[in-house]
């Protein structure tokens, strides 16, 4: 399993963001709109793996008619992430586009997100976020992520 992951948000303006997850492999960017609570759905995710929830999660990424569907499948203490691209989100029933997948330790996971996120407070803080996202930041999602990252932490570490 690879160790090194890197997972950015940047609101660019208007309703609209900028993601990217990358490893030392290869890397995707996504485009994603505020049509739906993409971070909070994210971070909740990501949160549910951190807690040893079973079963797959997905995120949906809308980017107006076409977005991203996460994968997000846990397995032990690693997660295969698959990214799917459709042309339509409403043709989500068809197969897509794999655009990225990878596997990692959720910790890492874990720990991307909360630092992806965690820049973005530092250089827009809330009111920076609501003006470029259109939606309240994901406060309450990243301190429940926070949370179940440091539980598990000395499980992940030791």
């Amino acid at each position: 399993m690879k160790a090194s992951l890197w997972f950015t948000w940047t609101p660019s303006g208007a309703g609209w963001a900028d993601c990217t997850i990358a490893d030392t492999v290869s890397e995707a960017q996504l485009i994603v709109s505020h049509l739906t609570p993409a971070p909070e759905e994210l971070i909740s995710a990501v949160t549910a793996l951190a807690l040893g929830e079973p079963g797959d999660h997905k995120v949906l990424f809308e980017a107006e008619p076409n977005g991203y569907l996460w994968h997000l499948s846990p397995d032990g203490d690693a997660v295969d992430i698959r990214i799917v691209a459709y042309a339509d989100t409403s043709a989500r029933n068809r197969p897509g586009d794999v655009l990225w997948e990878a596997r990692h330790p959720i910790e890492v996971l874990a720990r991307s997100v909360l630092r992806g996120f965690d820049r973005v407070a530092a250089d827009l803080g809330e009111d920076g976020w609501y003006a470029d996202w259109r939606r309240p930041f994901p406060r309450r999602e990243l301190a429940a992520l926070r949370t179940a990252w440091r539980r598990r932490s000395g499980e992940w570490t030791g």
